[in-house]
């Protein structure tokens, strides 16, 4: 009867899972104006607005190991739901702040939500699928997730524009109102702890004493997170989300470039901006299938795709007649740009499922998201900086950008895929024809 019921709450909490990590990815409505808001309302610069979008991502490093010891031995579940209160702290506070250091203190905020919740979601969805022996499903739901809340603010950077014409605060309502919900939404889902049969575990260990197993522990730990490949891992992180950093800020500088000179109405802004989150959400949904056709070899192809989009949009601004034609193959770069960055990280957690053990998962999840941290942090404030020396001309920065980042980027590039080929990547790819049958 005990199995049943775990069967029944677990297989419920995977249909709910994508739903609700759809709603609580990020902030759906106010991403898409959010820089309009700062410039246009609260009289920030393009340079001030940016760099408060690194200054979330420098918090969300420094406080990733205070707040993940906080939260350790905190079940998923709840520990998720205390998240999504920091985001409507962090809504309030940009709603109502008049003075820069407020905008500082909410971007805090919302970097507690951040490290919560991708360390904790992604545990209560790699614990449920484990209770009822599905892990090997894990890319496809959590792409499935990611998928969904693109798509969801792909409509929502519609309405947004439409929105902020009439009243700018409507739109940090509306993404309040929807965290209501969400937390309603969680209490459909059930802590996988609940169903959790630790007796065999127990009776295994008793021939143990507790000094040798903490020994053993911390000893397996260690061997795990100083390997060849945590390290490769943590590089690569680091540089290629410092890079790919500026994907949707510049493309909201661009965007507005254009309603501001008149080119395009600002009611466009979010049809257009909803093409950028079309992007992430198709190469969500379909980032399982890819990498089973290119495996490892799909590093290559992002890291290549990014550094030519970000040349390609800058030389284009620089010597292109701002026409039809030439707005459109921007757009199409951007769009290119953007998809490539949910494609590497779902990528990466499927390679962490694979290469730890279960009791470590949540320490990788906080290693490499701590890597991207301080890689988006120091990266996209070296751009913040560019666009100051440049008088906000993204063409200039995005060369220069581009000519700092490309090296290592390459650099540890190579490393990590010759750590993947040569201990975890048989034939190029961990996911196996048998994972995907029911989807081939």
């Amino acid at each position: 009867m005990n199995e049943d019921r775990k069967n029944y709450y677990m297989n419920r909490n995977i249909k709910l899972f994508p739903f609700y990590l759809a709603f609580t990815w990020d902030v759906i409505f106010v991403w898409t104006i959010i820089i309009l808001f700062y410039t246009n309302v609260k009289g920030l610069s393009y340079s001030q607005a940016i760099l408060l979008d690194s200054l979330l991502y420098i918090w969300a490093f420094i406080l990733s190991i205070p707040v993940s010891k906080l939260i350790q031995k905190m079940k998923p579940l709840l520990a998720s739901q205390i998240a999504n209160l920091f985001v409507i702290i962090f809504l309030l506070l940009v709603m109502f702040g008049t003075e820069f250091y407020v905008f500082v203190i909410a971007e805090a905020c919302f970097s507690i939500f951040m490290i919560i919740s991708n360390v904790k979601t992604s545990i209560l969805l790699s614990d449920t699928l484990r209770m009822v022996k599905r892990d090997k499903e894990y890319n496809r739901i959590y792409g499935s997730g990611l998928g969904i809340y693109y798509f969801i603010d792909a409509i929502c950077s519609i309405f947004a524009t439409y929105i902020y014409q009439y009243n700018p605060y409507i739109c940090f309502i509306a993404a309040i109102a929807v965290l209501v919900l969400v937390e309603l939404l969680s209490l459909l889902l059930k802590e996988p702890n609940k169903f959790q049969t630790s007796n065999i575990e127990i009776k295994q260990n008793k021939v143990e004493t507790s000094t040798k197993k903490s020994k053993s522990r911390k000893s397996s730990t260690k061997k795990a997170f100083l390997s060849g490949f945590m390290i490769a891992m943590l590089a690569y992180c680091i540089i290629f989300r410092g890079t790919v950093s500026i994907d949707s800020s510049v493309l909201k500088v661009y965007l507005q470039e254009l309603t501001n000179n008149a080119v395009i109405p600002l009611w466009s802004f979010g049809i257009l901006f909803a093409g950028y989150r079309l992007s992430n959400s198709l190469a969500s949904k379909f980032q399982f299938k890819y990498e089973l056709k290119f495996g490892v070899r799909s590093l290559i192809i992002f890291c290549s795709v990014v550094l030519i989009a970000i040349i390609g949009t800058g030389l284009i601004y620089l010597y292109a007649p701002v026409n039809a034609i030439s707005i459109i193959i921007m757009l199409i770069l951007f769009y290119v740009f953007s998809s490539i960055r949910p494609a590497n990280h779902i990528f990466i957690m499927n390679y962490l499922q694979v290469c730890l053990p279960a009791k470590d998962l949540d320490k990788g999840y906080v290693y490499k998201n701590m890597a991207e941290y301080f890689g988006y942090g120091v990266c996209s404030s070296l751009y913040s900086l560019l666009l100051s020396v440049f008088n906000d001309n993204f063409a200039y920065s995005n060369l220069l950008f581009a000519a700092i980042m490309a090296v290592p980027l390459i650099i540890s590039l190579i490393f990590f895929i010759r750590a993947l080929v040569k201990k975890y990547a048989s034939k190029y790819t961990v996911i196996k024809k048998e994972y995907v049958e029911n989807d081939l």
